[in-house]
């Protein structure tokens, strides 16, 4: 019998390419989202096709692009609308304490019908960031982001570990970013979130090996996906909320107020990253490296996954050059 895998924030992005992937490999997952009744299958659809569609820059200015082919292999496409009906969604609110205890308790209640068992792997995958300076970014935003991206992934892995525990066995793949190996220019807050997450899933994966529950984190680099749309226009802050998927206006409008004096430093570092996402890889690149882990007998504790250049750029400034090197590499390599 399969094995029981269940995703939060799998109504999107790579939480969504991980939930079709692992069903078409045989898995039964359970999504979590935070609307989960407000879900539609077509959407879901269209957002997936979307994010695995390889984009190709029209001009020199690179703020003009058109979809080339599809990155969906042959058989998920075709299967596509039964794969997504066989993935069950509830809902849960990660930065919300009874959410998540009524909602995970609900997953591990039929989990257990499902294979006599219980929850075999969560995937805490649910986050958010925002584009702003360190300094203008509202105390608000930075306390949702550690909110969202560290503390509820703590309050679902505290939800899941007491039947893990019980029955000696279980899966963790808490969801990092290389952006924890590189501090992001003007996501600092993000970066620091995500080391944070690194940290704690090695200290976790320490103090449940006796209980024989194996704990990883997947740290992917720049990947495509409407994650980095709703970043443009997510922010509490006055006038950054424009959520226009169009790339020359998203360019044009980096979410930071012009009066900031950091605007001119934004636009140049928002104009890279952005153009980089576009032509990132599909978020499926990063779900085959989680079947990997799921599959593997001793999984490793860090998983570096995406793009060849950006794993070799935090190889070579976490492990070869100097600070000073450092200090002038990654302004050049973001624009600034």
């Amino acid at each position: 019998m399969y094995k029981v895998v269940v995703v939060t924030g799998a109504s999107s992005g790579i939480g969504l390419s991980h939930a079709i992937y692992l069903t078409s490999l045989g898995y039964t997952v359970l999504g979590t989202s935070r609307k989960a009744e407000k879900i539609n299958l077509e959407a879901l659809k269209e957002i997936y096709l979307r994010d695995h569609t390889k984009w190709k820059f029209l001009n020199k200015k690179k703020n003009q692009v058109k979809p080339v082919k599809s990155k969906i292999p042959k058989k998920i496409k075709t299967n596509l609308d039964t794969l997504l009906r066989k993935i069950k969604f509830y809902s849960m609110d990660v930065t919300d304490d009874i959410s998540v205890k009524k909602a995970m308790s609900k997953i591990e209640t039929d989990a257990t019908k499902l294979n006599g068992r219980g929850i075999d792997v969560l995937i805490n995958n649910a986050g958010l960031s925002y584009f702003h300076s360190a300094e203008f970014l509202s105390m608000e935003d930075w306390k949702n982001t550690f909110e969202t991206n560290l503390f509820g992934m703590v309050r679902v892995v505290k939800a899941v570990l007491p039947k893990m525990r019980e029955r000696r066995s279980g899966q963790i793949i808490n969801t990092s970013t290389l952006g924890a190996f590189i501090s992001i220019p003007f996501q600092a807050h993000y970066s620091a979130s995500k080391v944070a997450i690194k940290t704690f899933t090695e200290g976790l994966r320490i103090e449940l090996k006796e209980f024989n529950i194996k704990v990883s984190t997947i740290l992917p680099s720049d990947i495509n996906t409407n994650f980095n749309i709703n970043m443009h226009g997510l922010s509490t802050d006055e006038g950054t909320t424009d959520k226009s998927n169009e790339l020359k206006t998203m360019l044009e409008n980096p979410p930071e107020p012009k009066s900031s004096p950091y605007y001119d430093a934004v636009k140049r570092t928002w104009k890279v990253i952005v153009q980089n996402l576009i032509v990132a890889p599909p978020p499926l690149t990063i779900s085959k490296t989680v079947a990997k882990i799921i599959k593997a007998k001793k999984p490793k504790v860090n998983y570096k996954s995406g793009t060849f250049e950006q794993k070799f750029l935090t190889f070579l400034i976490r492990r070869v050059v100097t600070d000073e090197f450092v200090d002038w590499l990654l302004p050049k390599y973001f624009g600034m």
